[in-house]
């Protein structure tokens, strides 16, 4: 029994200075904050329609619990510094944005970067799975005192954070005759039945929609600081497709 107390300590001995060494460097890696922007579906729009529609609507709403940050004045901000004119009338703009910020806080094991985008436009903000190996109880049970000793131990010393902000974005481009599409819906009658209708629909503007996240990452990083950087990248990320 000596004999097996003597080992986990050397273990977790060996364990705490191997682990110490490599947080250290992480967390030197991560002093200053890095951001990280990354677009679920790519969009395109046309170099000639960007010369003649200068002017845009605007209008970018926060649902995130950070409700300080005026993502809307934010938004404007950057794209009237590229020139383009914010028209308070979509009837006279050639390019309506919409955005909504929809998450921006800590990364958590059921909101992840890669789950986020997977979502896509309009989908669920999720997690990732991490797959885990099999073993014995008794080694399990190790293996979590252990962790759990080294990882207080470490984490009391440094903590490298992760940071997210997520937003939906919708962009009208005036084309010139228009364009034109069908709007299916299919309505459920029962368990059985499945009405399926179509709508042509009509519009001056041709619309794309994609999802954008940042990731913010920095040795105890500030919460505030944290925010306010990831939601000026959001913003330029925006602004840059223009």
């Amino acid at each position: 029994m000596f004999k097996k107390i003597a080992v986990l300590l050397v273990i977790v001995f060996l364990s705490t200075n191997l682990m110490g060494c490599a947080s250290t460097m992480q967390a030197i890696r991560h002093k200053d904050m890095s951001l990280t922007a990354r677009m679920s579906d790519t969009i395109f729009l046309d170099p000639a329609l960007l010369q003649k529609n200068r002017n845009i609507f605007v209008r970018a709403t926060n649902t995130s619990d950070f409700q300080e940050i005026d993502f809307n004045g934010l938004l404007k901000n950057k794209l009237s510094a590229k020139g383009y004119s914010i028209t308070n009338d979509p009837s006279n703009a050639g390019y309506i944005v919409q955005a909504n910020l929809l998450y921006l806080g800590k990364e958590k094991e059921d909101l992840t970067a890669d789950g986020m985008l997977v979502g896509g436009f309009g989908g669920a903000l999720a997690g990732s799975a991490i797959g885990g190996g099999s073993g014995s109880v008794a080694g399990t049970l190790g293996g979590a005192v252990v962790g759990s000793i080294v990882g207080g131990l470490v984490g009391s010393v440094v903590q490298v954070d992760t940071y997210l902000g997520t937003v939906d974005i919708q962009i009208r481009e005036m084309v010139e005759g228009g364009v034109t599409g069908v709007m299916e819906t299919d309505a459920k009658q029962g368990a059985a039945t499945v009405l399926r209708t179509q709508r042509e629909i009509k519009s001056t503007h041709q619309e794309y929609r994609t999802r954008i996240v940042v990731q913010a990452k920095q040795t105890n990083i500030n919460r505030e600081v944290a925010a306010h950087a990831i939601a000026e990248r959001l913003a330029s990320q925006i602004a840059g497709k223009f």
